[in-house]
């Protein structure tokens, strides 16, 4: 979808005020994986609950724009009366006339890139949640542009839709099925799942769960990069068993990124070691020294060949 002149308006004073392509195009990429939650836009500011790709624990930035004074409303109330910009704002449209600062009284419509500050509790700012929560908005004003209006505190605020502005769905512009359905990255689902304050209700009964493994069945083998059919049974196994260990203790499940490569990385054939390694920010021999340790633990000596 082509960005109008608002939402372009907002991408460009962003992308000056940030002044780092490698945030915006890190942004762009958390966006894409479904790493926004909460948008919430106010007038005055724009918040959201952001996770990069690479780590689970989520950060909240904030974008802060300035509003009208009372000095500038007046003078933009009264500027240009004959034309139907106010009744249009009143409908939930923005003309693009009030692009030009003439038009509204010499008011800018659109804040200068050095009135906009960020803030965000991982500690730097602008970041690439910045960056992310910049694309949001973005996709936001390219389909409601009058929301411009809104941020910027105009006197005659457009309608809101009926959907609530905070939404805990994540926020995507791009990797959806046909069907509408976001695909979320596994490292984002463990994040959030980790924030829920209960853990998920067990059946009532007692499930019959037995130790047999999971049956082989003949599948065609997915296309290129996609795992191989052996990669992809060995990972259905080790569900199942997580799965079996979770619904007969009944304990809350939790997300140890290092066990958990180690684990894959002795159960499942074909493993890429040097990938595995950068993941965890290990030398390759360090891996191959503590997966061969956690073999040895679990008594088994027998190792999978990896690449």
């Amino acid at each position: 979808m082509t960005p109008n002149a608002w939402a372009h308006t907002w991408q460009s004073l962003l992308r000056a005020a940030i002044n780092d392509e490698t945030l915006w195009l890190a942004g762009h990429n958390d966006l894409s994986a479904g790493g926004l939650t909460h948008l919430t836009l106010e007038p005055g500011q724009v918040t959201a609950t952001a996770t990069d790709r690479h780590h689970t624990t989520p950060a909240h930035p904030t974008i802060t724009v300035p509003v009208l004074t009372d000095d500038q409303t007046t003078t933009w109330q009264t500027a240009s009366p004959t034309c139907g910009h106010h009744q249009a704002v009143r409908t939930g449209k923005l003309p693009e006339c009030l692009t030009n600062p003439a038009h509204t009284g010499g008011v800018p419509t659109q804040p200068a890139p050095e009135e906009i500050t960020f803030s965000c509790d991982c500690g730097t700012a602008p970041c690439r949640h910045i960056a992310t929560l910049t694309h949001a908005v973005t996709a936001r004003l390219t389909i409601h542009p009058a929301h411009f209006a809104q941020l910027r505190g105009f006197p005659e605020h457009p309608p809101q839709p009926h959907t609530p502005n905070s939404t805990a769905q994540p926020v995507t512009t791009t990797r959806t099925t046909p069907s509408g359905k976001i695909h979320i990255p596994a490292h984002h689902a463990w994040a959030w799942y980790r924030e829920c304050a209960e853990p998920p209700l067990l059946p009532t009964y007692t499930p019959e769960i037995t130790d047999e493994p999971v049956p082989r069945r003949p599948a065609a083998v997915p296309p290129a990069p996609a795992p191989q059919a052996a990669q992809i049974h060995a990972l259905i196994s080790d569900a199942a068993a997580q799965a079996r260990a979770h619904l007969r203790d009944a304990t809350r499940l939790e997300c140890a990124l290092h066990e958990d490569a180690l684990r894959l990385a002795a159960t499942v054939p074909g493993v890429r070691l040097p990938e595995t390694a950068e993941r965890l920010g290990i030398d390759i021999a360090d891996l191959r020294e503590q997966i061969s340790a956690y073999m040895q633990a679990c008594g088994n000596t027998e190792q999978n060949p990896v690449a």
